[in-house]
């Protein structure tokens, strides 16, 4: 006869014994995962967001998926983002799609602060994929000196110091500047180290839209590498690209920009980048079209009225919307005052208005800021760039909701793109290669340490694609358009797509610090 204790004990005994079912189980899928060594054939388990088995998996599991003839491969880890809108569109159908996990925000010197709250507003929104942020340098110069174009005192510094400190303890994985827009373009590199070695001292990563990608390209990446010795600090060169003034430039720029992060990381520095695999930027325009300077004190509207201050910046505007290819290079993107300029070339808006092109762009940010996509890359460098040792792959990219405005292709396409063009149709990298650019690498540098392998004990981020047939449908004509090939995505071990729809019930997780 059996009593209530002993009947406890027995279902206690029963519960050690019986292993417990898992959530999911993929089936004989090609396993890429992600530390760039070979493809081996596995079953993969996940139970409680995390992988539990890589190998011969024979536990039940709640689900299990097909994966022969398929790739599985850790979920994409974007690096480099602008996904401000994530609390506004959690269910980001356009990163979801092309195999993305885990974005990263806060680039360019932008990001919200204070830092713990915008966290707090993301986790609220439940969103599908895992979200982290940077501290943007140029919000915290704002908070503190506004948009003055001078050296911090000693009083301020301390202040943007507490600020950089608070975004850290609170989740911040690094911090980011803008130095080729302002108020970031103001700061001296002695700033920047006093502010680069609070991050490091959080194990944080600094990553740098630097200062220059015309003439001056070599000497912003030395700057780079001056704050990463200077802070003892992670450098991440952000969208690694050359622009070139056209029939101008010479060719391989690339190649002294790439044989620099070399001849850094010999001399010590951590330095690595990340690009996007498209021949175009995108950005707005007033931060090409106009130098930093016309901007200080937060005064650019104002003295792009002033007829006398346009004829004073003119020709060195005109230089600047020539190393972007001229005036027929730059389509306008977003223009809320007339939306019907949207898509067209600031060449066409000029002929339409009866102006020339400087004087255009100097309207057209006058009327509403628009943003603008800039085909100003040579498609060998962009090329060359990707396939670097020393690359990781990232978007630039952001939230959008679907088929609103004119984007850049790159919000929808770029991680299939890679695998489209660079592995399956060029043969310039492999998949493993290709994987590891995309997953672990960044994962890595970012801190993120329980991300981008496909291994027990990892966070059950996952992506299973069909390598014949991966590849992007954005285009710059139509960029609302998502990929094919992607079968399945995974995020924390809950199917976030299944090839046909989203799933209601989103599992993102939002990832405060370095873990």
């Amino acid at each position: 006869m059996i009593g209530p204790l002993t009947t406890a004990r027995l279902n206690a005994r029963l519960a050690q014994e019986t292993p417990a079912m898992l959530d999911i189980r993929i089936k004989g899928a090609k396993v890429y995962d992600g530390s760039g060594n070979p493809w081996f054939t596995a079953d993969v388990g996940a139970k409680d967001g995390r992988i539990t088995s890589v190998g011969v998996v024979n536990e039940k599991a709640r689900r299990t998926i097909r994966g022969a003839g398929l790739a599985l491969c850790p979920g994409f880890v974007d690096i480099h983002t602008h996904a401000d809108d994530i609390a506004r569109n959690p269910a980001a159908a356009n990163v979801v799609r092309q195999g993305v996990t885990t974005v990263i925000s806060g680039n360019c010197g932008g990001s919200a602060l204070p830092v713990g709250t915008w966290l707090d507003e993301v986790e609220a929104a439940r969103p599908a994929i895992n979200y982290a942020t940077l501290v943007g340098h140029g919000t915290v110069r704002r908070t503190v000196m506004g948009m003055d174009a001078r050296r911090p005192t000693p009083r301020e510094l301390g202040k943007m110091r507490r600020l950089v400190e608070q975004a850290m303890r609170e989740g911040a994985v690094g911090m980011s500047t803008g130095l080729f827009y302002v108020p970031g373009a103001y700061a001296e590199v002695d700033e920047l180290v006093a502010l680069s070695r609070v991050v490091a001292a959080h194990g944080g990563t600094y990553a740098s839209h630097k200062r220059s990608a015309g003439g001056k390209m070599i000497e912003a990446i030395a700057e780079a590498a001056a704050v990463g010795k200077g802070a003892g600090i992670p450098i991440e060169i952000s969208h690694l690209k050359a622009l070139h003034r056209r029939g101008r430039t010479k060719a391989g720029r690339i190649d002294e920009a790439l044989a620099a992060i070399r001849r850094h990381r010999e001399d010590g520095v951590e330095m690595t980048c990340d690009v996007h695999p498209y021949p175009a930027t995108y950005t707005s325009l007033s931060a090409v079209a106009i130098p930093p300077h016309v901007a200080s004190g937060g005064k650019l509207i104002e003295r792009l009225k002033d007829a006398a201050a346009r004829r004073g910046v003119r020709k060195e505007s005109a230089g600047r919307i020539a190393w972007m290819g001229g005036a027929g290079k730059i389509t306008i993107a977003g223009f809320k005052p007339d939306p019907s300029l949207e898509g067209k070339s600031l060449a066409e808006i000029a002929r339409l208005r009866r102006r020339d092109p400087v004087a255009t762009a100097m309207d057209l940010i006058v009327e509403g800021e628009p943003s603008a996509i800039f085909h100003a890359l040579r498609p060998a460098d962009v090329r060359q760039v990707v396939c670097a040792e020393l690359t990781m792959i990232a978007s630039d990219g952001g939230v959008v909701p679907e088929r609103k405005g004119v984007v850049h292709p790159r919000y929808y396409g770029t991680f299939p793109r890679v695998l489209r063009e660079y592995v399956r149709e060029r043969g310039l990298l492999s998949f493993e290669d290709a994987v590891r650019k995309m997953t672990y690498m960044p994962a890595r540098k970012f801190g993120l340490r329980d991300r981008g392998l496909v291994a027990p004990g990892m966070a059950a981020d996952l992506v299973l694609f069909d390598p014949d047939t991966i590849g992007e449908n954005a285009t710059f004509e139509d960029p609302h358009a998502y990929p094919t090939g992607i079968a399945c995505v995974i995020v924390n071990g809950r199917v976030a797509w299944n090839g046909r729809s989203l799933a209601r019930e989103r599992s993102g997780q939002v990832i405060r610090g370095c873990r």
